[in-house]
């Protein structure tokens, strides 16, 4: 009977979970591991750079550091904005982050928990990842359907699953959407010259009122993703980019809008705490972070296989 509801509730979602769980094709709803404890220096702070500041940092570049393109300039004073190149990779070595999920389903919008640990490497692509959701299958409003577990993750190597418990066997298409978010997502823009990537200004556009500039990245697989970057506040707005699913189908395009109000600030760095996304058009899922832990104490067998520490 397990079994049945799950392919039910597989076959109404058909979508994504996560940071850019794109295309969760699997659609199982899925588990929430334990949590640990914040330690006390973990605490949301608020010392992030001044709008003055911003701009000083920005002249400086110009001035000091001739060689840096528009475009350069741009990303590199993004960067600042969200706590600096040493104080990101120092925070975000280990993340944790926690919430709830909102996914559309062709039985109505289903919602649950969210947990999203994450190690970083050398390189964005080989960042180990690993998503934990619990979710309530469709008509299960009476309380006589269990919640159903489901947890997805990337050792460096492959993509991983389980459901309830027990290993499962990803499609390649949730296989592909899965990784593409560790190219697409907006951290991939402020790592472009870690990862090798490319960047290039494609001009001004304005996104809901707020003016900002269009920049492609293309990572050295070939990769592709716009971004929109506000030119009062240099974050990421939104970005744009498309994933071949099925290399019998056309790409699928993703649209992902990044949201910072309330305003949280982890280790001196800047959280998008909700997060939006569209499949060719539509709404498909909605992330909003409650909790996020930075440095965070991760056993790196959490992304090797099923374990809730």
């Amino acid at each position: 009977m397990g079994r049945l509801i799950a392919t039910q509730f597989i076959s109404a979602t058909r979508h994504v979970f996560a940071l850019l769980l794109i295309a969760f094709i699997t659609g199982a709803p899925l588990a929430m591991a334990q949590r640990p404890a914040a330690p006390a220096q973990q605490k949301d702070d608020g010392k992030l750079p001044s709008d003055k500041e911003l701009e000083k940092k920005k002249a400086e570049a110009k001035a000091t550091q001739v060689k840096l393109s528009p475009v350069e300039l741009l990303v590199e004073t993004a960067i600042f904005a969200y706590g600096g190149r040493k104080g990101l990779e120092t925070a975000r070595a280990a993340i944790q982050e926690e919430g709830t999920i909102r996914l559309a389903s062709d039985q109505g919008d289903l919602t649950g928990n969210y947990s999203l640990r994450a190690m970083r490497r050398e390189k964005s692509w080989q960042d180990l990842l690993r998503v934990d959701l619990e979710m309530m299958p469709p008509g299960s409003a009476d309380g006589n359907r269990p919640a159903i577990k489901y947890i997805i993750g990337f050792n460096g190597a492959s993509v991983w699953s389980a459901q309830n418990g027990q290993y499962m066997t990803l499609n390649p298409s949730a296989e592909r959407a899965f990784r593409a978010q560790l190219t697409h997502e907006y951290m991939a823009l402020l790592r472009y010259k870690e990862d090798g990537s490319k960047i290039e200004l494609v001009g001004p556009d304005t996104v809901v009122g707020v003016e900002t500039n269009m920049i492609d990245l293309t990572t050295p697989n070939g990769d592709k993703t716009r971004f929109w970057v506000s030119v009062k506040t240099y974050r990421v707005v939104q970005c744009e980019y498309e994933v071949k699913l099925d290399d019998s189908q056309p790409p699928t395009k993703y649209l992902l809008k990044y949201f910072y109000t309330p305003f949280k600030v982890v280790q001196n760095t800047l959280v998008p705490v909700r997060r939006l996304m569209t499949q060719d058009g539509k709404f498909v899922q909605e992330i909003i972070i409650n909790t996020a832990i930075y440095s965070a104490k991760i056993d790196p067998e959490v992304f090797q296989h099923l374990q809730e520490q």
